[in-house]
């Protein structure tokens, strides 16, 4: 996945991370991220938010988030499709002025990545799991997952709860620890 920052530094802002170090990251984290960009280019979207990663989660083939939310009683289905919704509601750009094979990583997404290697180091993992993504992204919930985090009442302490229950004391050592 390309990365590449859509604005500039302002004033006050945090200062810019490094490339993501992708050798660290699971083969599903890395389908996830792949299927997020998949779906902003699907959508004419050149900036991949946090909706486009949680609708990728929310979707992959035997996923270990749909298998967490269905345990703490969440509608896997309903969510994906508000989450669908929330991707659709996104700005897209089209035209002649728009370079198809550039995406962005918005701010919401940044912070997620940096949050999502925080957590891996704190669960003493060798490698960011999928589970690591979206309790990153709990933690850091922008405008366009919030709400739908708030209406289906999802909460981290919920999800580390049901997550120790289905992983227990596992680390993730190797980049395929989904499988």
């Amino acid at each position: 996945m390309r990365r590449m920052l859509l604005e500039t530094p302002r004033r006050n802002s945090p200062p810019e991370r490094e490339v993501m170090n992708t050798n660290q990251y699971t083969q599903k984290t890395l389908e996830a991220l792949q299927s997020a960009q998949t779906i902003a280019a699907a959508h004419q979207n050149q900036q991949i938010e946090q909706a486009h990663l949680l609708l990728a989660l929310l979707q992959q083939d035997g996923g270990l988030i749909p298998q967490l939310l269905k345990k703490m009683g969440v509608s896997v289905e309903s969510l994906t499709a508000a989450a669908q919704a929330a991707v659709e509601k996104l700005p897209g750009v089209s035209g002649s002025g728009r370079d198809a094979d550039k995406f962005y990583i918005s701010r919401g997404m940044d912070s997620l990545m940096a949050e999502a290697e925080r957590t891996a180091q704190g669960m003493r993992d060798e490698y960011v799991s999928v589970e690591h993504l979206f309790l990153a992204m709990l933690d850091t919930a922008d405008e366009t997952v919030a709400p739908l985090f708030a209406d289906y009442r999802i909460r981290k302490e919920d999800c580390l709860k049901t997550l120790q229950a289905i992983r227990g004391s596992s680390r993730v050592t190797t980049d395929s620890p989904e499988d």
